[in-house]
């Protein structure tokens, strides 16, 4: 599951680690890959829930 998930990533953990870091928010690269992997996750359910027939 993970290999499909990663078909279409913009945003890597590094990225997501200097994100969070301006916000105020210390994480590690390891737990920004899997709050990363929850957002595609949950981005993907609400569009196939929403827009798809």
């Amino acid at each position: 599951m993970k290999d499909k998930l990663a078909e279409k990533r913009n945003i890597t953990p590094a990225k997501a680690v200097e994100i969070m870091r301006k916000n105020g928010i210390e994480i590690d690269e390891k737990k920004a890959a899997e709050v990363l992997d929850l957002m595609y996750f949950l981005a993907k359910l609400i569009v196939n829930q929403n827009f798809k027939t």
